[in-house]
């Protein structure tokens, strides 16, 4: 093996122990949790961290998907390890060249960020999620701009079973806030009543001036309840499912 490749690789798991350091700082995560979402050993990330090895697919994949992280910047250097890391971390990220940025220029051309809320919305009783935001999820501007104002919309994880088969607990769910009112046809929406926010079907009974809660689950009843009384924070209009969780 040349001098080059070998350089190569001592860069690259350079990089990839200043992504988990980053992640671990940002994201709170330790060995054993990173472990756990990437499905190895917590012994495999310790031996990222030491630069001992190089990680395999999976772990790339899941810092692309889930950390907004760049695989040119993992396996060139070029660019930024995610977007907006210039700013506060000049040092890791590569030169910006005529032809990176317009790498860079086209990523904003074509697509936006969609900020996931942390914590859960509920599919049930109802919970009040964190609303702060660490993660950012990539969304085709053209398609997003179909569907609504991107800097009205957010996602957030949903818990519990009452919205099954429709919606699963751990999907995903992209929620546009600019739809804070109810479609005549109804539809699935985040709500909220006595200040607890869930994620329901909801059908509008306008002769009473009443609203129809419903979870597609038919282990759980509906409920009828005063539409003054109910709060619309968005709809549904998009979830995204892990094969496996």
């Amino acid at each position: 093996m040349s001098l080059e490749i070998l350089e190569n690789i001592n860069l690259i798991k350079e990089r990839v122990r200043w992504a988990i350091n980053y992640v671990a700082r940002e994201h709170g995560m330790t060995n054993e949790k990173l472990a756990k979402i990437i499905g190895c050993s917590t012994s495999t990330i310790n031996s990222y961290r030491r630069m001992i090895t190089v990680p395999g697919l999976e772990f790339f994949v899941l810092f692309i998907y889930k950390y907004s992280f760049n695989l040119d910047w993992f396996t060139m250097g070029k660019g930024e390890p995610f977007p907006g890391a210039r700013e506060k971390y000049p040092d890791v990220c590569g030169s910006l060249t005529d032809e990176s940025r317009h790498v860079h220029d086209d990523y904003n051309d074509e697509y936006v960020l969609i900020p996931q809320i942390n914590g859960k919305i509920s599919a049930g009783n109802g919970i009040a999620p964190d609303n702060t935001a660490d993660l950012k999820v990539a969304f085709r501007k053209d398609w997003i701009k179909r569907k609504g104002e991107p800097d009205k919309m957010s996602l957030i994880k949903v818990e519990g079973d009452s919205m099954e088969p429709t919606i699963l607990s751990g999907d995903l769910v992209l929620i546009d806030h600019g739809r804070n009112y109810i479609a005549p046809q109804g539809g699935i929406y985040a709500l909220s009543i006595n200040h607890e926010i869930m994620i329901k079907r909801i059908h509008p009974l306008q002769a009473e001036g009443k609203l129809r809660i419903i979870s597609d689950n038919k282990q759980y009843e509906p409920i009828e309840i005063e539409a003054e009384n109910v709060k619309i924070n968005g709809k549904v209009i998009w979830f995204a499912r892990e094969i496996e969780r």
